[in-house]
C-alpha cells in the first residue's frame, strides 16, 4: 500500500482550510480509559454493535472466528462464541433481542440455500449467523452470498439487509420469522448498508463504481444511483442522526465524503486518515469517528450535518480500524488484534474542546 501524507483542517478566522500535518497526539484528543484484554491475539477485529441500554457491546473477532460481548460500561469480556469463521459484519438489534452476525465463511453450500428459496446466492458459501442476545444460543444460519458483510435493520419494514461485498448484492431476511425474503442486485461490489429513517430507504456504496444506491425496501429494488465525485472506492457509511445525510469513506483516495440523501449531491469534503474503514457517530456531542487500517483514528464535528468539519486525528492503535460509540458515556472502542501479544479492546475517553 502507498504511504499517503495525512491531512487535517485548521480554522482560520471561522473558515476552514486544508493543511497537510502530523496526527495529533492521543492526549490531545483522547485520554486513554484503558486496555482490556480479549483473549488470545488474533489476525482481525471487524464491526462492533452496541445496545446503549444495556452497553452490551458485540465484537466480531474475525481472525479467530469468534463472536465476542463485551460489557462497555464494566470494561470486561462477558463472552466468546466460536464458529462465527471468518466474521465481519455485526449487528444487536435490542427490540428483537438478536444480534446478526455476517459468516463469509459458513460453508453454506448450492442445496441449503435451494432449500430455502435463496437459489440466487448459491455461487457463495456465506451467512448470516441470527443468535438469542439474553441466551447467546443460535437461533438460525442462513445463505448470504459470497462475502457478506455490512448489516442494517429497517424497523419500519421489520427488515434486515446484508450486504454481500464481492457478490454484488444485498441480502434480506425477515426480522419477525428469521426468513429469507429477497437478493437485491447492485450492480457492482458493495461496502457498509445503513438504513435511515427520514427517507426510508436503505443505502449501499457500491465501490467498483463510486457511487450510492438507495434501495426501496418495500419494494426490493434500487430506485436512485448517486455518483460520489471526489471518492475513491466508497466502503464506510454512516446515516447522521436527525439528518438526511450520508457520510461515506473513501479508502483508495482517504476522504470522507457528506452526500445529501434527497438529491444525491455531496455537500463535504474533507480528507482523513489513510484507509478508512469504521466510522461510529456520537450524537449527543456532535462526533463522527472514523477508524483507518493504518490505525488512524479521523474526528469530525457534525454539528452542521452537511456541512461536517475536522477536529484533527490520532494515532490511535497498530490496525486500529474497528471503532464503536457509547452514547451515554461517550467512550469509545478499539479492539487491537496484538498487544504485547494479546487482543485487547482499547478504550478512549474524548477530551471535550475548552
Amino acid at each position: 500500500m502507498t504511504l499517503r501524507l495525512a491531512a487535517t483542517f485548521v480554522l482560520i478566522a471561522g473558515s476552514a482550510a486544508v493543511q497537510p500535518a502530523a496526527p495529533a497526539e492521543l492526549g490531545a484528543l483522547f485520554a486513554k480509559v484503558a486496555d482490556v484484554p480479549l483473549g488470545a491475539k488474533t489476525s482481525r477485529f471487524d464491526y462492533q454493535s452496541l445496545d446503549p441500554a444495556t452497553g452490551r457491546l458485540a465484537v466480531s473477532k474475525m481472525g479467530s472466528g469468534k463472536l465476542l460481548l463485551f460489557d462497555a460500561r464494566a470494561g470486561k469480556l462477558i463472552a466468546e462464541l466460536d464458529d462465527f469463521p471468518k466474521v465481519t459484519g455485526v449487528l444487536m438489534v435490542p427490540e428483537l433481542k438478536k444480534i446478526y452476525a455476517s459468516v463469509p465463511g459458513a460453508g453454506l453450500g448450492a442445496s441449503l440455500s435451494v432449500a430455502l428459496g435463496m437459489a440466487g446466492v448459491s455461487k457463495g458459501s456465506g451467512a448470516v449467523a441470527i443468535v438469542d442476545s439474553v441466551s447467546l444460543k443460535q437461533i438460525a444460519r442462513l445463505p448470504a452470498g459470497v462475502f457478506p458483510d455490512g448489516i442494517a435493520y429497517d424497523p419500519r419494514d421489520r427488515r434486515i439487509f446484508i450486504s454481500d461485498e464481492m457478490g454484488g448484492a444485498l441480502t434480506v431476511i425477515g426480522a419477525d420469522d428469521d426468513k429469507p425474503v429477497a437478493r437485491i442486485d447492485t450492480g457492482g461490489e458493495v461496502g457498509n448498508v445503513q438504513y435511515d429513517p427520514i427517507t426510508r430507504r436503505v443505502y449501499v456504496p457500491v465501490q467498483s463504481q463510486d457511487e450510492m444506491i438507495a434501495i426501496d425496501p418495500v419494494a426490493l429494488k434500487v430506485v436512485a444511483r448517486h455518483a460520489l465525485a471526489g471518492c475513491k472506492h466508497p466502503h464506510g457509511l454512516r446515516i447522521a442522526d436527525g439528518a438526511p445525510v450520508g457520510y461515506v469513506a473513501c479508502d483508495e483516495n482517504d476522504r470522507l465524503l457528506a452526500v445529501d440523501l434527497n438529491s444525491g449531491k455531496v455537500t463535504g469534503n474533507l480528507p482523513i486518515g489513510r484507509d478508512p474503514d469504521v466510522l461510529a457517530a456520537d450524537p449527543g456531542i456532535k462526533r463522527l469517528y472514523i477508524a483507518s487500517e493504518s490505525g488512524m483514528l479521523s474526528v469530525i464535528d457534525t454539528s452542521d450535518a452537511a456541512k461536517p468539519v475536522a477536529l484533527g486525528e490520532t494515532m490511535a492503535g497498530r490496525n486500529a480500524h474497528s471503532v464503536a460509540v457509547d452514547p451515554v458515556t461517550h467512550q469509545i472502542f478499539l479492539p487491537l488484534r496484538d498487544l504485547d501479544g494479546k487482543a485487547a479492546m482499547r478504550i478512549l475517553a474524548p477530551v471535550r474542546p475548552r
